[in-house]
């Protein structure tokens, strides 16, 4: 049984799909075994896959979900362009957006490298949206797409994690539309591409065509707000806003009303000046947003004119909440925030980058919060809005990390504008608790490469000064807010001897080598009384669960990898150990757990690939809670 027929059968059988289709699958590619039919697909995630708004951070009532059944046609010739296939009728294949092609639920489901697809379809504009401005949204492709409505060029977009979108008003018909996408996505091209691999193996997986991201139209107003940065002070109950707007501002003002389970309690007004509005509010008795108990404010902004009419509307929401760095811990609203996480790759086994449903989404922070997780680090990936949003509506503090592998540091440019990018889209998630540009970056001795992640730092900061901020995550750190390590010691008496050796390496060098070649600090940078994390700890695999298909299981016994746990039993008890020495320190603030849930052949998470878990959840949850009582005593210690 080959690889794509073995993941297609276990799937299948344990989600209850037992239809395997054969014959022709419409994707301009041969049949391959154990592939779903887009009929099929359709039926079970309906018509338009994904339907819920993509951005209830910013959202506006008047919109259209283009997802669904697209055409769709490899291009392994370039023969497109010379063949003005952004013309065609009709291509010659199908695929249901916004899932990859590599994916089942895309229902071309072909996991080989194809660089040059195209993407089309044809649409009428909803008779509600029809002769208002509209903007064709795009929340992510893989990785440079060059798009054409009707015939006309509306530009190219590089870059496969942030979102963007085009004014199609002057182009766009009321019937009768066609939309073609062309998407390039060279894999050994150097670009920020995460964990995806044309060789999927150990921690990196299945790569990412294309679209992955929902396709919207949406309605706005002559003039709009096109977005914003809100500054929610737990503190002081002012809510300070900075809205950028589009089109013509004479004689415009922003206005804002804030609100909570439907009661008005706080409003204000601010002058529309050279594209931009500043204003501040005060919420009085204002509930804070934590972990613990996630209060989430409404926020309406819109824009009037002199004479008072309404020209736009947008509404999105606000938690009030401060993260600092003090006294070598993380604080939240001003209290010892230690943080018990886990890494989560995102990965999904039928949609890859794309979870299947939004209650999917749902269901892993929930899956985190019955852990009794408080973090997770969303690893090489910028998922969806929708992530954050649920992370933010059930309370679960999220690491914001760039997919910075693959990428060329020295193009710090490219890097930096797709990297602002995302951070801007996300900026305003009160889960996001602090900012990871890069992962991993080693080279300690390269004074060179130490200014770059100086640089990045320094512009990570800039644009968001309110978190903080970690130059690369793991070791070799230059300026950073956060000391977080990948480290892995074992045995009985591992992290005692682990956590002296660290204070005696600090405090004779200010350094500490966490790997042979890897020290905590790059040459010429030392600790200087930051936050200690230990971000990558664990990897502990569990005998009872392979990989839940034919991949090899990644992780050999070996410092990193302590090895095979026999049973779910007994890791219970080898991961209370762990953990509780682990968090004893009083230098430690924190810890990471690999991870969340098996990718692939990765099999070291609390749960399988298909979310199932291993050990008793209440068992683990159990010894978090232990964990924070510890912490608790220490403190009042």
């Amino acid at each position: 049984m080959n690889r794509r027929t073995f993941i297609a059968t276990a799937i299948a059988a344990s989600q209850g799909l037992n239809e395997l289709v054969a014959g022709e699958n419409r994707s301009g590619c041969p049949p391959c075994p154990g592939h779903h039919s887009i009929e099929s697909i359709i039926e079970e995630l309906g018509p338009t896959p994904r339907p819920e708004h993509p951005r209830p951070d910013l959202y506006r009532p008047l919109w259209h979900n283009l997802n669904g059944v697209w055409e769709f046609a490899n291009d392994p010739t370039d023969a497109g362009q010379s063949q003005n296939w952004k013309d065609t009728p009709r291509l010659e294949g199908q695929i249901i957006v916004p899932f990859c092609p590599e994916s089942q639920l895309s229902g071309v489901y072909d996991e080989g490298v194809h660089r040059l697809c195209w993407y089309a379809r044809s649409f009428d504009v909803p008779e509600n949206l029809r002769g208002r401005r509209l903007r064709l949204h795009f929340g992510a492709v893989d990785y440079r797409a060059d798009v054409w409505l009707n015939g006309t060029h509306l530009g190219q977009h590089e870059g496969g994690y942030d979102p963007f979108d085009f004014d199609v008003t002057a182009v766009v018909k009321s019937t009768g539309n066609r939309l073609v996408l062309r998407v390039d996505d060279d894999m050994n091209e150097p670009k920020p591409r995460g964990k995806q691999s044309t060789d999927p193996h150990g921690t990196l997986y299945m790569h990412v065509t294309g679209i992955w991201q929902t396709v919207w139209l949406e309605a706005v107003g002559s003039t709009f707000v096109r977005d914003f940065v809100a500054e929610a002070d737990p503190e002081t109950g002012v809510v300070k806003l900075h809205a950028r707007t589009d089109g013509m501002d004479h004689g415009l003002r922003l206005s804002v009303v804030i609100s909570r389970e439907g009661k008005e309690l706080a409003h204000g007004q601010g002058d529309v000046v050279d594209s931009s509005a500043v204003l501040s509010v005060s919420v009085p008795n204002l509930a804070p947003w934590s972990t613990a108990s996630p209060a989430l404010y409404d926020l309406d902004l819109s824009l009037v004119t002199a004479q008072g009419p309404e020209i736009d509307r947008v509404r999105s929401y606000v938690g009030f909440r401060k993260v600092t760095t003090r006294d070598g811990m993380i604080n939240l609203n001003a209290k010892p925030f230690f943080m018990i996480a886990a890494l989560d790759q995102g990965y999904y086994p039928r949609g890859l980058y794309t979870p299947p449903t939004d209650k999917a989404i749902q269901e892993d922070v929930e899956w985190a919060k019955r852990l009794g997780l408080n973090t997770v680090r969303k690893h090489q990936l910028v998922p969806e809005p929708r992530f954050y949003y649920w992370c933010d509506r059930l309370g679960l503090a999220v690491w914001g990390e760039m997919p910075d592998w693959g990428a060329d540091l020295f193009r710090t440019d490219d890097f930096l504008r797709q990297w602002g990018a995302c951070l801007r889209r996300n900026i305003n998630h009160p889960s996001i608790i602090t900012w990871v540009p890069t992962n991993e970056r080693r080279t300690p001795g390269e004074d060179q490469q130490s200014d770059l992640k100086v640089r990045i730092y320094q512009a990570t900061k800039s644009m968001d000064p309110t978190r903080p901020v970690i130059d690369t995550s793991g070791y070799c750190h230059t300026q950073t807010d956060i000391t977080d390590l990948h480290v892995n010691p074992v045995g009985t008496n591992g992290w005692p001897e682990w956590w002296e050796a660290w204070r005696k390496s600090i405090a004779a060098t200010g350094n500490f080598p966490a790997w042979p070649d890897r020290p905590t600090y790059s040459k010429g940078y030392r600790y200087q009384g930051q936050p200690v994390v230990i971000s990558e700890a664990g990897n502990f695999i569990i005998g009872e669960f392979p990989p839940e298909g034919p991949w090899k299981a990644y992780g050999e016994p070996s410092p990193y990898h302590p090895g095979l746990i026999a049973t779910a039993s007994e890791f219970v008890g080898v991961y209370r150990h762990y953990v509780l020495t682990m968090s004893a320190a009083p230098e430690c603030a924190g810890f990471s757990y690999v991870q969340f849930c098996d990718v692939e052949g990765e099999i070291n998470g609390y749960l399988t690939y298909s979310r199932k878990p291993k050990t008793p959840v209440d068992a683990i949850a159990e010894i978090h809670a232990e964990v924070i009582r510890a912490r608790a005593a220490m403190n009042r210690g």
